[in-house]
């Protein structure tokens, strides 16, 4: 190895090491955990009915107080991923807040997700997927909302179409403190298979956080789904639903990347 690779490969670990210790205020991670997230990886947990994933979530975070509130009532399955996705150049300039409303918006841009793929099998997860005006009137498309000054709380709703619970209507209510943008996603109607119904109105939250920190933005997702069976069989067809919420979450978490 020479001195000049040498000293970029020192370069890097001092770096990971200075963010790892900076962001410790926030996240129990170990130092593995750290750079295994720094290398693109992303961190997962799973759980079912007597455990939390809360422990992914930055302390202090609107993320982790949502989740636990969730965990609490739901009883049911919940899994969570965290990665860390590096500031765009041309974010590097930018503000805390001017970056907020970046966030803000680009989760905001729910039409992009129409044509998301997830999973080892790569298939389309929306079909459609759009901006509703009207939370009883599917019909009701408007296009995605853009702000210029960021509000503390909003709602809006969306219609989604996708592979496994057909199209259903979903409550998305925005919360932004001082460096986190997030997205509490709530199925406001009964998501259904075949004509069978699996998951009640309310009973199924994803959360999506966007947290700001040195150089680059720590993404939570998860989701609490409240059921008592997390393997669903019917005929020569079967599930479980812990693995398809965390195959929702994770496909999530690459569509927000590929928006930055």
């Amino acid at each position: 190895m020479n001195r000049k690779h040498l000293t970029f490969v020192l370069f890097l670990g001092l770096a990971s090491t200075s963010l790892w210790a900076t962001s410790q205020d926030i996240l129990s991670l170990s130092q593995t955990d750290w750079d295994a997230l720094l290398q693109g990886q992303d961190l997962t947990r799973s759980v079912i009915w007597t455990d939390s994933v809360a422990s992914l979530a930055p302390d202090g975070s609107i993320a982790k107080e949502q989740t636990i509130e969730s965990e609490q009532r739901a009883k049911g399955i919940s899994v969570a991923s965290l990665a860390f996705v590096p500031y765009p150049k041309d974010w590097a300039t930018q503000t805390e807040e001017q970056r907020k409303l970046e966030l803000y918006n680009l989760l905001h841009h729910v039409s992009t997700l129409d044509g998301l793929r997830y999973g080892d099998k790569n298939k389309v997860l929306f079909s459609e997927s759009y901006t509703i005006s009207d939370p009883e009137n599917k019909k009701s498309k408007i296009t995605d909302p853009v702000v210029q000054q960021l509000p503390s709380t909003s709602t809006s709703y969306v219609c989604q179409e996708d592979s496994i619970f057909g199209k259903n209507i979903y409550e998305h209510n925005y919360q932004i403190s001082k460096d986190e943008v997030f997205v509490n996603i709530t199925n406001l109607t009964t998501m259904k298979f075949l004509g069978i119904s699996f998951v009640k109105p309310k009973d199924m939250s994803l959360y999506l956080s966007a947290i700001q920190i040195p150089d680059g933005i720590l993404l939570y997702a998860g989701t609490t789904l409240a059921t008592t069976e997390p393997k669903v069989s019917f005929l020569f067809w079967n599930f479980n639903l812990a693995d398809e919420s965390m195959n929702r979450i994770m496909a999530y978490q690459d569509w927000f990347k590929t928006q930055v």
